[in-house]
């Protein structure tokens, strides 16, 4: 956004009937260069997703945002990746105003394409995979929670434990790099793990071993972390679970 700080300082201030045709004046001229410098242009201005102190503000933006993912469908290509990132942006905002549909769909079309420009373990494919998680379980698609659970692949350490887990009925909600350091995919359950009984029932490996952190600003977890591929399988911690939380064990 370095380029348009005039944009910018529009977006900050919220608004958004002066950024619409600004932006559309700094697309043109860059397509009008060459798909480069569009490229470079799109990337400073779908940087900005938004910071808002409320709900209205929030309403007012989807115009906005909805008009720079149609620019770049036009002028990048529908499926170019300046305009799944503008998609992104304008999933994320129709979520918040809880038009779960319509996200859904575009989230969708989001992750469908990351999906064959990334790694599984890419952070923009976590990312995104998390945000389709999260609209589904609002808007009751279970069994599309379980779909993309079933997608989810962590070493042969923690395989046998991850698919044990899912097979009784746990959901992860999150899965990614929680941490900065020695964590690769870290995979969040809704429900309690009984580590040691876990260890012991399904006779994972040395190299598998109990995490527990009882966090303050940064949250509390606990469950298995392979130290060899710095994956884990992760729940809440019991400290913090609610009387009625479930716990997944292996006797």
């Amino acid at each position: 956004m370095g380029n348009n700080p005039e944009i910018l300082k529009m977006l900050n201030a919220c608004r958004f009937d002066e950024a619409i045709p600004a932006v559309e004046k700094t697309f043109r001229a860059a397509a009008a260069e060459s798909p480069e410098r569009l490229i470079d242009a799109a990337r400073g201005i779908v940087g900005w997703r938004g910071f808002f102190k409320n709900i209205d503000q929030e309403r007012v933006s989807e115009t906005y945002f909805r008009s720079v993912y149609q620019l770049l469908q036009e002028l990048a290509g529908p499926d170019s990746p300046a305009a799944m990132a503008a998609g992104e942006n304008l999933a994320g905002i129709l979520g918040a105003l809880d038009q779960n549909e319509e996200a859904i769909t575009l989230r969708e079309k989001v992750f469908d394409s990351v999906s064959k420009r990334f790694p599984p373990d890419d952070p923009r494919y976590m990312q995104v995979r998390d945000g389709l998680v999260f609209l589904y379980r609002r808007a009751g698609h279970q069994e599309k929670v379980a779909a993309l659970n079933r997608k989810v692949r962590l070493c042969e350490h923690l395989a046998g434990a991850l698919q044990y887990i899912l097979d009784q009925g746990a959901q992860i909600f999150s899965c990614g790099q929680a941490w900065t350091e020695n964590c690769h995919i870290w995979a969040y359950f809704d429900t309690l793990l009984d580590c040691d009984g876990l260890m012991t029932g399904l006779s994972l490996d040395p190299c598998v071993q109990i995490h527990d952190h009882r966090g303050t600003h940064e949250g509390s977890e606990r469950g298995l972390v392979c130290s060899v591929h710095h994956d884990a399988l992760m729940g809440p911690h019991p400290s913090d679970a609610g009387p009625q939380t479930r716990t997944i064990t292996k006797v």
